[in-house]
């Protein structure tokens, strides 16, 4: 009700956080720059570039082909690796992993493709995620 209040008033009803409408104004600038087809499109073509690579590697994607993200794929972890080995063998390396939820934190861990990552970025996650695995073995 304080939000409905103030707005009738056109105001709000304590003072908005503004670095966040600044940070929201710039990211509509980079979104109509690059057009949502185009967004669309380099998401698609991250996570197809991930998955490729994920595939070589011989990881599992826990979600079916034709139910998957542009943005997010959930892997299952290698036999006898646990989540926080990866995660921390990666982290040391400049890579951010994220867990599965609920039920699947011990057995799936996440990769995210959004926001200013590049091709060549992916290649070198890639990359470590690789050496982590196989030093694992």
């Amino acid at each position: 009700p304080l939000h409905w209040e103030a707005q009738e008033r056109s105001g709000t009803p304590f003072t908005p956080a503004v670095p966040a409408w600044y940070a929201l104004d710039e990211a509509m600038d980079e979104l109509l720059e690059e057009t949502v087809v185009g967004r669309i499109r380099r998401y698609r073509d991250a996570a197809h570039f991930l998955r490729q690579g994920f595939s070589r590697m011989g990881l599992e994607c826990f979600v079916p082909e034709n139910l998957r993200s542009n943005t997010l794929t959930s892997l299952i972890l290698p036999p006898g690796m646990s989540y926080i080995h990866l995660h921390d063998r990666l982290k040391e390396r400049g890579f951010v992993i994220y867990a599965g939820q609920g039920k699947l934190e011990t057995s799936v861990f996440r990769v995210a493709n959004m926001g200013h990552l590049q091709k060549e970025d992916f290649g070198r996650f890639l990359v470590q995620l690789e050496n982590t695995i196989s030093n694992q073995k």
